[in-house]
């Protein structure tokens, strides 16, 4: 005699693999999301301390723009701002590094000193020393995670490092 599976037994299967997906789908769909947080991070982070390499080998000035308005991280030699407003050359020179940060990622806000920008333009020089002008960045993702770049102002050293409760 030949025995097969009933209808009930078949939904009841496929209400427990829905259930199951349910509940695994987020977690594995998470992680992406966390992931271009720290990748857009590290590229910031990395464009900063090419920039600082550039001003102290080539002895010019680097200028670092946070754009929060277009969500927009532009990087310019110093000499491009000495007569010039600083959105006019973001809207037309061509900068040295650009980068648009990734859906989902957004720059929360800049802190330097006692200024404090969640709007409008940062900036961050990197002088032919290799000091800076300093502060801290801090971007943020749909689901919440945020993460803090800061650059020192002696040094012009650049860190990640994990947000505090300011951020």
């Amino acid at each position: 005699m030949m025995r097969g599976f009933t209808l009930i037994e078949l939904l009841v299967v496929l209400v427990i693999i829905s259930l199951v997906s349910a509940f695994v789908a987020p977690r594995i769909t998470a992680p992406i999301g966390n992931l271009q947080l720290k990748t857009a991070s590290k590229k910031i982070a990395g464009a900063m301390r090419y920039s600082r390499s550039l001003a102290v080998s080539e002895k010019e000035s680097r200028v670092c723009f946070f754009d929060f308005d277009n969500q927009q991280v532009s990087i310019f030699s110093g000499s491009a701002f000495d007569s010039a407003d600083p959105e006019e050359v973001l809207a037309s020179g061509p900068a040295e590094v650009r980068y648009d940060l990734p859906e989902g990622v957004l720059l929360k806000k800049a802190v330097s000193g006692d200024i404090d920008v969640e709007t409008g333009l940062f900036k961050v020089i990197f002088f032919t020393n290799g000091s800076a002008s300093g502060g801290e960045i801090f971007l943020t993702n749909d689901r919440g995670r945020s993460s803090r770049i800061q650059i020192d102002f002696i040094t012009g050293m650049v860190a990640l490092t994990a947000p505090d409760h300011a951020g």
